[in-house]
């Protein structure tokens, strides 16, 4: 009969002592959640309420919550992804960008938006819970966990953290003794301060008025709005801090994601129940309509070309179907989506090649339209912003074309493209560069008038108030060397600035900013006959 091994025979010692593992450590914790509570009440107050995201309270958010993850991952030894300096990098620019110029028009809804999906992003590549190790085709399962699964299911953590926190210094009684002391220290130190300070108030009355006036601050204090706003403020941030908290500390306490590829792919499998027939067919049907289309497209063309494309056949060129145009493109990788997840078997290589080779071709068709559209008409903020997407819905279908002949990382591919694109766009300062391009088109006479509405959305308006003033003053002298105010209507005018200024007679004066004032004078129709742009002398 064979005996059974001792422990440790054949194997060295070390094999067979059981394996712990180690005790997550508390400090990280206990000191980002007291961190949170700073950091959270800077967000609501300076980021929310006072800038809406254009002041010095976004970069510093933005560098010390960097910081601070960075710290507490290092302290916990989690590995980042590869991709963590692309997100950290693309947050910090844009932050850059919107603080140097401001929300940028047509995308002032966007740019707060992406702003905080680079944050939760960045978190979720440094501490290692993206659902495929990288962002790609599962980009939807990231966006997911970090913002509702991780923050709102570790939303009470800080709490607890605090807690913990709380119960260990009560354990340990020197430290209580050394509270207890200071505290006692404090209490007669501001009792012996306070007889000294009445007893020097009554021998000096110069004395006696810092203490008054120091009351009276601090009376006021007390009674005013300020001491309100503050407390509203600290109970915003609460919740925010516990969002804050609950997405970094969930995510540093799980070795996995909430929901990684492989287990996404094993609970989807039930639901790939497209018939390869079914795909095949119906990108085929699809096919054949956009064969249909460009074959109609370039028989009106070559009909149209002997006789040159005149300012009007440009026109509709350029207006009919450009977002139909784009819509279709969506409509293309929505379809390679479904196949994708829910297909049995993938396309055809075929099949597949052609069906993207199209949506190159609507890239392509939709592009020149649009620079047809551009050409004839200026430039506008959604031009520009349509330019743009159409830009990355072409390089996504260029990526899915050579996707079916190389196994590249299309998906990765195109979201950095996605991301890094929106940040250039975002340094672009669009504003300014639209009105320039618009004024300059009216200067050489290609344009007969300028359009006010383009001009308001840009910041030329009497509403234009902070920074944005002074780029109000150099739009007012780009349209002066233009000559736009000459025989200009009141009417015109009055949609541009604040015509209720100071004037005399038939002299109106505009302040744009604190130190330039602008000086139009008017005819008996009132029409702008001259204006000028002169500097005050600022008065202290």
């Amino acid at each position: 009969m064979n005996e059974l091994p001792k422990e440790g025979a054949g194997r060295p010692l070390y094999e067979s002592v059981p394996k712990m593992q180690p005790e997550v450590p508390s400090a990280p914790y206990l000191w980002s959640a007291a961190a949170s509570y700073p950091l959270a009440y800077l967000y609501v107050k300076e980021i929310l309420f006072v800038s809406k995201f254009t002041s010095w309270g976004l970069p510093v958010f933005t560098i010390l919550f960097i910081a601070g993850v960075e710290v507490m991952a290092r302290a916990l030894h989690r590995k980042a992804a590869a991709e963590t300096p692309l997100w950290a990098g693309c947050w910090l620019v844009l932050t850059g960008a919107m603080v140097l110029w401001g929300e940028q028009p047509a995308l002032s809804g966007w740019q707060p938006l992406v702003w905080h999906l680079f944050a939760v992003w960045f978190v979720l590549a440094r501490c290692g819970m993206l659902a495929q190790g990288y962002t790609g085709s599962l980009c939807f399962l990231d966006g997911v966990t970090g913002l509702i699964l991780l923050p709102f299911g570790n939303f009470f953590r800080r709490i607890g953290a605090v807690w913990a926190g709380l119960r260990s210094l009560a354990r340990q009684r020197l430290k209580l003794r050394q509270t207890a002391v200071g505290a006692v220290t404090v209490v007669i130190t501001l009792l012996l301060c306070a007889v000294a300070w009445s007893l020097l108030a009554a021998a000096d009355p110069h004395f006696a008025a810092i203490g008054r006036n120091w009351t009276a601050w601090l009376n006021s204090f007390l009674d005013s709005y300020k001491l309100f706003s503050y407390v509203m403020y600290f109970l915003l941030s609460l919740p925010v801090g516990a969002w804050l908290y609950g997405l970094v500390a969930g995510a540093l306490r799980r070795e996995t994601p909430p929901c990684p590829a492989d287990r996404f792919c094993a609970r989807t499998e039930p639901l790939r129940c497209l018939p390869w027939i079914t795909s095949n067919v119906a990108v085929g049907a699809l096919c054949a309509i956009y064969t249909l289309f460009f074959a109609l497209q370039a028989a009106e063309w070559l009909a149209a070309a002997p006789l040159g494309l005149t300012a009007p056949a440009a026109s509709d060129f350029a207006v009919d179907g450009f977002w139909e145009l784009l819509r279709i493109l969506l409509l293309d990788f929505c379809v390679l989506a479904a196949v994708r997840f829910l297909g049995r078997r993938p396309l055809p290589k075929a099949l597949a090649a052609l069906f993207c080779l199209y949506g190159v071709a609507f890239a392509a068709l939709a592009a020149a339209k649009l620079a047809t559209y551009i050409r004839l008409f200026g430039y506008t903020p959604r031009r520009v912003v349509a330019g743009w997407f159409l830009c990355v819905l072409g390089i996504w279908a260029i990526l899915l074309l050579v996707r079916v002949f190389r196994a590249v990382p299309a998906a990765r591919i195109g979201l950095a493209v996605l991301a890094v694109s929106f940040v250039l766009l975002s340094c672009a300062d669009i504003k300014s560069r639209i009105v320039r391009a618009n004024v300059e088109r009216y200067a050489a006479g290609v344009d007969a008038d300028l359009d006010l509405d383009v001009l308001q959305d840009c910041g030329l308006s009497y509403w234009t108030r902070g920074r944005e003033q002074s780029d109000m003053v150099t739009y007012t002298r780009w349209l002066l060397d233009a000559g736009w105010f000459e025989n200009r209507s009141i009417e015109d005018l009055q949609q541009l600035y604040d015509m209720d200024g100071p004037g005399l007679g038939e002299t109106r004066r505009v302040r744009l900013d604190g130190d330039w004032l602008l000086t139009m004078t008017f005819d008996d129709r009132w029409c702008c006959t001259a204006a000028s742009l002169t500097q005050t002398e600022n008065r202290v």
